[in-house]
């Protein structure tokens, strides 16, 4: 049966009605990266016509838009991505200001024709700036609650440590017992609290990095040692893999270091009794990779997407709970070095995470 032109015209000019008519900024760029859409949300946004916007490369779009995005560099090379990866589907929030501060929510997503065949790339901007509001006024809460928290928690701790120590006399017997029981759960708390704290700095964008050219290997031998009698206590056997001496990297020392520490905290928690786990480094050719691998029950793949996240844990095969906060930390101090982390598993195999750190820049 063959399309009544007709009726085609109708259904298309409803669509655009539709898309007109919606809240959020649209527009559609073809093979070619010309715009072949804007909606009115978007020319209002922009303060110009729909109809102006029409055949317009993306570069033209990205300059008119460049004034008022905080970051349209980052904006250039994520375009770019996405179109060498036609299929790709991709988020991310971008900071906007034209009279007021507005932070939009960008999704594109793949368009294609009737046919199948692929015509092009559909980008959405949703207002997210009343979302973001609530999220840095509940980060703010956090972290002033957790500052309190945290003073109160050195003091009873350091009392409890006094105690233990025979300050105020030998102590001894079921005491003793109950005082070190009390001794553990104020010291799990005060990791608890400076993990929130970090994460905290790090959402509300004041953490602050003292970079400085280092070495990624020493900081895997500080990390090592410091995580050895944890290791010990669950009979696990940390070795270092690094076959070359590997170039320097900028990054600050102890945030690095505590990005380390956290994958080899969890890696021996899922590792068996009699188990090893490795830390390999590699030089790659714009970065220094490090990887930290165990052999415990592995990760479900089905949670490879949330791993990451705040409160987050796998519990198949680990000795003791954690805050779940530990990947959230390391995943955000290496975004903060310009880095990038993700997770390799395979069920009854173990699992390797693995970080990559650009290399420290020529004449640095």
């Amino acid at each position: 049966m063959t399309p009544n032109n007709s009726r085609l015209g109708e259904d298309a000019e409803a669509l655009r009605a539709i898309l007109d008519s919606a809240v959020d900024a649209a527009f559609v760029a073809d093979g070619s990266r010309q715009v072949i859409f804007a909606n009115r949300s978007l020319g209002d946004l922009l303060g110009l016509t729909p109809a102006s916007l029409l055949g317009k490369s993306l570069a033209e779009l990205l300059q008119i838009m460049g004034a008022s995005l905080e970051n349209p560099q980052a904006t250039r090379g994520r375009w770019e991505e996405l179109w060498a990866d036609p299929e790709r589907t991709a988020t991310t929030v971008l900071e906007y200001r034209t009279d007021k501060r507005l932070f939009l929510k960008e999704t594109s997503l793949p368009v294609r024709r009737q046919d199948g065949s692929w015509l092009g790339r559909m980008f959405v901007y949703h207002d997210v700036t009343h979302e973001k509001e609530v999220d840095r006024m509940k980060t703010e809460f956090i972290a002033i609650a957790s500052h309190e928290l945290r003073t109160p928690m050195t003091s009873i701790k350091g009392s409890l440590d006094l105690l233990l120590g025979g300050f105020a006399g030998e102590v001894a017997g079921e005491i003793r017992e109950l005082l070190g029981i009390a001794q553990s759960g104020c010291e799990r708390l005060i990791r608890l609290i400076n993990d929130i704290l970090d994460l905290s700095k790090i959402e509300a964008g004041r953490m602050q990095l003292k970079l400085q050219a280092m070495s990624l290997f020493d900081s895997v031998q500080r990390s090592v040692r410091t995580i050895k009698s944890y290791a010990d206590s669950f009979q696990v056997k940390i070795e270092i893999d690094c076959p070359e001496p590997l170039p320097l990297i900028v990054g600050d020392r102890d945030r690095l270091d505590q990005v380390v520490t956290n994958l080899l905290g969890n890696a021996v928690k899922f590792s068996p009794a009699g188990g090893t786990v490795t830390v390999a480094l590699r030089a790659r050719p714009t970065a220094i990779e490090c990887a930290v691998i165990d052999r415990g029950p592995g990760i479900p793949p089905e949670h490879f997407g949330r791993i990451f996240g705040k409160f987050q844990q796998v519990e198949s095969g680990a000795k003791k709970g954690g805050t779940g906060l530990g990947l959230a930390i390391a995943q955000a101090l290496v975004y903060e070095h310009r880095g990038k982390i993700w997770v390799e598993s395979k069920l009854g195999e173990g699992s390797r995470f693995v970080f990559q750190l650009p290399l420290q820049p020529e004449g640095a």
